[in-house]
Order: C-alpha cells, then structure tokens, then sequence
C-alpha cells in the first residue's frame, strides 16, 4: 500500500553492484514498530549525507516486504528541517500542511518538475493569489444554488481541508460543492457564449423568400418522388423552409442515422431554391460522396433544374462553362468537393449553402464558401450572407448538440424508410472466422455481394502493429483462399480518382462480388445488393464509425449481416471496455444510442475527432458526468441572454469584464478545432 510514516535515521549506506560505477543506497529507518528499508537504485553522489543517523524525517511510497522487511523503493522524504524552513518562508505550519497528514493533490508532472516540487509551488500560488480572485458568476446564480465563493472552491480542489463535511468518494468523483461550482461556472460562461453568437446571427441579413412559393414548388416535387417522405424527413423540410422565409441567416443542422434521408430533404430544398432562380451548392468532403450526390440529384430533381459538378479532376473546357454560368447568375445546384473553394469559382446568386459531412471541413474553408454568396445589398447598405444547412450522419448525443453545436438549429431524423432491411451484427473472435467466411460466401452464391474493411491501405502503415492486416494484402489473400471463385476488388484513398471510380463503378455493376477497401466506404457508397459488411480489427474503431459502416449493408430488401471480425483478447473479457464498446453494436442498430454510449465511453475529444486541437474548452466539467448541470447552466444562460443579454446591469459588470478579457478565448478554441 502507499502509506507515509514518521521514521528516525539509523543508517545510510551505499552498495556497490557489479557495474564499478554504479550503486544502490540504502537507508536504514526505525519507530516503535520496528525497521524500514529506504532503496534507492538511482541516487545522485552524496546524497546519503542528507540521512545522517538520528534525523528524524517522513518517507512516501509503496510498502512493499523484500526478504521479510518492510521496504520503500525511491520514496518522497520531508524531513523536520524542510518542515522548519517551509514554516519561515510562508508563514504556514510547515510543509507537513501539504505534503503529509492530509489529503494531498497529485497532478500531472511537468517535465523537469517532480510532483512534489509542483505541489509546493501550486501551494503557494493558491495561498498567495486565491484572495485576489474577482467573482465572475451573477450573485443571485452564487446564492440561489449555494455555491461557495471562486476564491473557497479553488482553495478547496487543491488542498481540501481535512473535515467531516465531505468524503472522499465525493471528491474523487467530483461531487464536492466547491467542484460542483466550478462545473457550472465552465458551462454558463460557455453556454452564454455560444448562445450570444446564435442571436447574432439573427441580427445579419439573408435574402427570405416567399413561404407559400416555397411550399409550392415543394408541392408540385413530391409527387414525382419514387417515395414517400417519412414523417422526420416532412418535418426537417418545414423547419427549413420556414428559415428561409425569414429575413436573416439560416444556420441549421440536419442529423440523422445511416440511411435516413438526410440527402433527399437536402436536394428538395435545393431545388425549391434553384426554382426560384437561385444558385445553390453542395460540398462534400470527398469525391465518392460527392458523386453520389450527384447520382441522387440527377435522379430526383435533374430533369427539371440544372445539376453541375466541380471536381479536382474536372476537365478545363468543363471548368471554364461552369465558371461562366456562376458569375452570370445561372439558376443551378452545384455539387462538389473543395474545389468549391478555389478563386475562380464566383456565383451571383448563391443564396443556400449546403456543407455535407461538415465536421470533416475546417472553419476557414466553411467561412470562405459562404463569403461566395454574400453581398452588399445596395438598397439597405448591410452584408446579405447565404443560408447554410449542414448536414451530418453521425448523431449527436444531446450534450454534444447544447456546447460543440449550441449556435446551430437543430432538426433530428430518426425515422428510417420503410423497406430497410434489418442487419444482424455478430462479433468474430478467432475461433468463428471460418464459420463467418462460409456465410460470406453463401450471400455471394445468392448473387449478393460483400465489404470487407480495413484500417490500414498496406503493411508499411503499421508503424509497430505488425498484428495488423492491411487492405492491400489481405485483398490479395482472400481472392487467393477464401474467396478464390468470385471477383476481388480493392478500394483504398491512395488510388488516383479515375482507378477509385473504375473500382466502384464495376462494384455497383456487380462485376465485382467482395470489395476490400480502407474507411473510404464510411459515407456516400450506395449499393442496395451488398449484404455483408465485414470489418478487421474492429476493436481499433470508434463506435460511431463502426456504425457507419454497417449502414454501408442493409440498403435493400435483403437480410443484412455486420461480422465485427477480433483477434482483441479484450473483445471476449467481460468488464472490458473492448466488449462493452461492441456488445452495444450487436445489440442494436439505434444511431442516437449508440452515439450516446460513444460518448460516455471516449469522451467528446475523441467523439468530435478534435483530441489534437483541444476538443471542449472544459477543464473541469465533463458532458456525461455532468449533463444536470449543463442542462441547468443552459436554462439560466438563456434566462440571462433574455434579461441583460449586454451584461450591463451593475450586479453583470464582473461577468461582462470577463468576457472581455478573456472569454472569447473558449469560443475561439472550440472553432478552431
């Protein structure tokens, strides 16, 4: 165990080992229970002459028995001299305070800066510079909710008094009242900011249309639909449309699981606007989504509106038309990918922007597309900007929708298609391979047709996980073993653009009966007679991506499987989070669920892909923890953006400093990532 005693020197000696240049040191203690061992393996010249027999002093560590006496490898020593000392210098009672007797802080080591050192010199700053600390909440949030005062709740976090009023459980599991305060301090700040960019927003000027226009031409498109909208898909429409009958910029952002119809509300309302002799353009993060698109729109609308296409690898004659009938204000929908940016590309009436899969775009290259469509309106001299509507088939847990996309509306479509076919989703340990590959094989004699997905395209990738298959060889070897009387094809992001086409376009052809491909696949494939989605190594996915490509499988009429193939020991352990990560996905098909418990299980760095840039601002706070207090920091934020959204009243001017100084740093942070 870690335990600290009180221990008087009676030796200190050094052993040499076989290495002449080397020893160990040890220290001979003893109380009135008997001896202790001090060992040190590595220990500077010296050193033994700061355990001179007789000191009394404090030793730090794991206890351990070697040869049947108690022992501590390299342990934290205070001695009573340090203690005197500490005592002069700070007026204290000595360094005891902190370091002994009492709950003591551990934090994450500096480099070059030892815990210990760390927690005299944090020990100090909160004795010296707490009493300075200005009060930033509103009074009536301190004393409605019974927090303690910023300058106690600080204090307490990181040397917690040694007292019956709370336990350690509590303040291990961030239940304290003083944790409690600063949890909702991080959130209201945030949540006040973010909702103060959304009304705005309200502020600045968009063109609005005609809402009974809108709805007819959105009339007279249904019928010639080959489906019915679901429900979901009617209702995303009307919030839509209702934003865009407004007069100021619609920000909203359209959610919805795998294969629920997020692309037709999309090209709907697109066409809605291009009847009404706008411009409209849809970027996606990658070419194969981006030709899907274009598939769909051609199909739903492109008999009746113009549907253009800019790629990387578009022609330069292509280019040139298409650039023309941008500048001259030709009514279209223009699909593409981030060529959209480039300078040459000039529309004069871009009024709806539509951004696919807009996690995977940078701010800077969402603000430059918009800039494409905003104007000065020369009647009213203010910027008119284009509506956005971005779109996502990741859902988003609920915490999640209230901080990362808290200046963004919201619409949710939940309900799927009818005619989906449901997909049974097995975990594959080692073991049960071989009965997975015959299933596979049995679809392919149906005349069904097979993903298999890897992480890496090929072995050099591996950077030290040799145990991982790679795309490139293991195509190779199931087109050789397992699968050596059907056709093998292989699809990864290193190809060129016109190899990636050829190998889709003989896979939707169904020349093509297994592809085996890298992540490529995640969004925009669309083949209806593909019924089997096996993934390697799927314990190295996240469960939102998992879930993703199992929405690649079960887009006909068809029974549909998911093999999640394992080698992961962890996978089969129970209590693991490895197991519990894929039990969710055998259990169900629910993306908002399963996004949920993606969530609660990597946290939302991990979730939003920002782990590198920061994620959340949040140093204290925690979204699944503590969404209570989220949720109550968001009600009284509005209630505040209702009453005093300046913050002028005399009781905000703390809160309104605050901002000032540095609050739009959060903001800044979060949409940088």
């Amino acid at each position: 165990m870690v335990a600290t005693t009180r221990v008087q020197v009676l030796s200190a000696r050094r052993i040499p080992v076989n290495n002449r240049f080397k020893s160990i040191l040890e220290v001979r203690c003893s109380d009135d229970t008997g001896t202790l061992s001090l060992t040190y393996f590595y220990s500077p010249p010296g050193m033994e002459k700061s355990f001179t027999p007789g000191k009394i002093i404090l030793a730090t560590g794991t206890i351990k028995m070697y040869r049947g006496q108690p022992q501590i490898v390299h342990p934290e020593i205070t001695s009573k001299s340090e203690a005197v000392e500490e005592n002069a210098n700070t007026g204290t009672a000595g360094v005891e305070d902190y370091n002994t007797g009492r709950i003591v802080p551990l934090y994450t080591e500096i480099e070059g800066v030892n815990t210990r050192l760390l927690r005299k010199v944090l020990y100090e700053a909160v004795q010296r510079y707490t009493p300075e600390l200005k009060e930033d909440l509103p009074e009536e949030d301190v004393r409605e909710l019974g927090f303690p005062r910023s300058a106690e709740a600080i204090r307490f976090i990181h040397f917690p008094p040694n007292e019956s009023e709370f336990s350690v459980d509590k303040l291990a599991n961030f239940r304290t009242p003083s944790h409690c305060r600063l949890i909702y301090e991080e959130f209201f700040k945030f949540e006040y900011l973010i909702l103060k960019q959304r009304m705005n927003a309200t502020i600045n000027q968009a063109r609005s249309f005609e809402l009974k226009t809108l709805k007819k031409h959105l009339d007279s498109f249904l019928p010639k639909l080959p489906f019915k909208l679901t429900n979901d898909q009617q209702k995303a429409l009307k919030e839509i449309i209702d934003d865009l009958s407004k007069s100021h910029p619609m920000n909203r952002l359209v959610q919805g699981d795998v294969g629920s119809g997020k692309t037709a509300v999309t090209l709907l309302t697109a066409a809605a606007l291009v009847a009404e002799g706008q411009q409209v353009t849809l970027m996606a993060p990658t070419e194969i989504l981006a030709e899907q698109h274009m598939r769909t729109a051609l199909k739903l609308i492109g008999a009746e509106f113009r549907v253009r296409m800019l790629l990387g690898k578009t022609t330069a004659s292509e280019r040139t038309k298409l650039f023309t009938e941008l500048k001259e204000g030709v009514p279209c929908l223009v699909i593409g990918t981030h060529a959209l940016l480039e300078d040459p590309v000039q529309f004069k009436n871009l009024s709806l922007v539509l951004i696919d899969e807009q996690h995977r775009f940078g701010v800077e290259q969402r603000r430059i597309l918009r800039l494409k469509g905003t104007y000065t309106d020369p009647e009213t001299g203010k910027l008119t900007e284009p509506h956005t509507l971005v779109l996502t088939a990741t859902p988003i847990p609920r915490t999640l929708a209230l901080t990362a996309y808290g200046d963004l509306s919201i619409s949710t479509i939940k309900e799927l298609p009818p005619g989906r076919s449901p997909i049974t989703t097995r975990v594959v340990q080692e073991s049960g391979r071989a009965q997975a590959y015959e299933k596979v094989r049995d679809q392919l004699r149906k005349g069904r047709q097979a993903y298999f997905i890897f992480p890496l395209v090929n072995d050099s990738e591996a950077e030290g996980f040799e145990e991982l298959k790679s795309a490139v060889e293991e195509a190779e070897r199931l087109a050789r073993e397992e699968f050596k009387d059907f056709k093998v094809g292989l699809l990864h992001g290193k190809l060129k653009a016109d190899e990636k086409q050829n190998v889709m376009d003989e896979f939707k052809a169904g020349r093509t009966h297994v592809l085996v491909s890298t992540t490529v696949v995640e969004v925009g494939v669309d083949v209806p007679n593909a019924t089997v989605m096996a993934i390697e190594h799927a314990e190295r996915f996240g469960l939102s991506q998992l879930h993703q490509l199992r929405g690649r499988v079960g887009r006909g009429t068809e029974a549909s499987f998911c093999f999640l193939l394992t080698a992961s020991r962890m996978a089969s352990k129970e209590g693991s989070e490895t197991k519990a990560r894929l039990d969710i996905l055998e259990k169900t098909q629910d993306g908002f669920e399963i996004a949920e418990a993606d969530l609660e299980i990597r946290g939302p760095g991990e979730f939003l892909g920002t782990r590198q840039s920061g994620s959340l601002p949040f140093r204290m706070a925690n979204l699944v923890r503590d969404k209570d207090w989220l949720l109550q920091a968001r009600d009284r934020a509005i209630n505040l953006l209702q009453t005093d959204a300046d913050l002028m009243k005399s009781e905000h001017k703390a809160l309104r400093a605050y901002y000032e100084r540095e609050g739009t740093l959060q903001l800044g942070r979060l949409k940088a990532s």
